[in-house]
């Protein structure tokens, strides 16, 4: 068999204007694999890979990619978030809970010391203080 034989090779689509669309990696991988005896492909997107039927029935599966992509960031946050919710985490819902109420509390404190220092500042009457009350955080 020749290369050039298209009489038995599977079926290309054409691309826009005539065009050959280009060779994904499981497809290559596929011919190689099989050759003639292939008798359709099938682009899985979903599982980003290539399907290919033989003529005896008999089914093969090639990836598209060279290397597995790393997890991104939103899905480690859901999968932590469906975790937590499943109460399956190392972090347990009532730690996070007390963790939150100590937060609030910490940002309430804060906020009446920083409202009680502009105050203070603001009735001894020297605008020069209030303002380096505001500015300096050392103050």
């Amino acid at each position: 068999m020749s290369l050039l034989d298209q009489s038995r090779a599977p079926h290309r689509r054409h691309g826009l204007f005539g065009r050959l669309h280009t060779m994904r990696l499981g497809e290559d991988i596929l011919l190689a694999r099989h050759g003639a005896r292939i008798h359709h492909l099938v682009h899985d997107r979903r599982n980003r890979r290539m399907v290919a039927v033989l003529h005896d029935g008999s089914v093969d599966y090639a990836s598209n990619v060279l290397l597995a992509s790393g997890v991104t960031p939103l899905e480690r946050l859901s999968q932590h978030v469906r975790d937590v919710r499943d109460d399956v985490a190392p972090v347990s819902r009532a730690d996070l809970k007390v963790l939150g109420w100590f937060t609030a509390g910490w940002a309430v404190v804060s906020a009446l010391f920083i409202i009680g220092v502009i105050t203070l500042s603001s009735a001894s009457g020297a605008l020069v203080s209030a303002q380096t009350a505001t500015l300096v955080p050392a103050f």
